[in-house]
């Protein structure tokens, strides 16, 4: 089955000003506790894969 995207549209609003820099840091924040929940979902997966690979 093939799927055909003829157009793309993304839109985006650039502001200026101080209000930014609280939202900066609420993303900054939420950013790394995703990365630290996906590094150990990662390493949950590799050490299941491992213990799979010594059983068979």
């Amino acid at each position: 089955m093939t799927i055909e995207v003829k157009q793309l549209v993304i839109k985006s609003s650039v502001s200026e000003g101080e209000s930014n820099s609280q939202a900066d840091e609420d993303i900054n924040v939420d950013l790394e506790a995703f990365k630290k929940e996906l590094l150990a979902e990662c390493k949950q997966i590799v050490s299941e894969s491992l213990a799979n690979a010594r059983e068979r």
